[in-house]
């Protein structure tokens, strides 16, 4: 590996970790790795590392919703008419509910504790969560159906794959229609996750840093 080479890879990993989301995802794989390895050898300082995580997430995203309004009203101004606009709305509208709800149960707890109403905004949270996840499968899915633009569909097939992890753990957390999964398969489906994310993630900031 040339000096070249190696900084590029430096580059792309500042690229990804300098971002919300980079970030976001770091701390939900961490969180993910530390509840497999409490599956295995059942220290639960592991577990209150993977709480820790999921704290630190939920300070992240405060008022992130506020980019999933702009989106909804860029997307808005273009009069959306299609069935692919229609699944992209409830996709970003589903992600910002649970942002949203996420916000209120997160404050709710460290200023009140565990009251009903922070209850009930965790488990609003939770289903806008499921409802957006389930939008991002149905988007996967027509792209790759009518998208014949695409030459290469790999990555479409990858991101199919990583939308099925998170939707399958979003409905396990809420208990759709009664389908239930340990802590062992919810904490491997989110590893699945976020590893796809992340090296989708690395890839895009090699080309830019190869190309800057």
């Amino acid at each position: 590996m040339n000096t070249f080479e190696k900084e590029v890879i430096i580059r792309a990993m500042s690229k990804c970790l300098s971002t919300t989301d980079g970030q976001d995802k770091l701390l939900k794989g961490s969180g993910a790795l530390m509840k497999l390895l409490f599956c295995f050898c059942g220290i639960k300082s592991l577990l209150d590392f993977a709480d820790s995580a999921s704290e630190g997430r939920s300070l992240l995203r405060l008022l992130s919703w506020l980019s999933n309004l702009q989106i909804v009203y860029n997307t808005l101004q273009k009069d959306p008419s299609g069935i692919r606009d229609v699944i992209y709305l409830a996709r970003i509208i589903g992600d910002g509910i649970f942002k949203i709800c996420d916000n209120v149960a997160f404050l709710g707890i460290k200023f009140q504790g565990y009251t009903d109403v922070s209850q009930d905004f965790a488990r609003a949270s939770r289903a806008g969560l499921f409802w957006g996840f389930f939008a991002a499968v149905m988007l996967s899915l027509y792209d790759l159906r009518y998208d014949r633009y695409t030459v290469n569909n790999k990555r479409r097939y990858i991101t199919l794959v990583q939308n099925l992890c998170d939707l399958l753990t979003a409905a396990s957390t809420i208990r759709f229609a009664g389908f239930e999964m340990n802590l062992f398969w919810q904490s491997l489906l989110t590893l699945v996750s976020v590893l796809l994310s992340c090296a989708d993630c690395f890839r895009a900031a090699t080309i830019k840093a190869k190309t800057s």
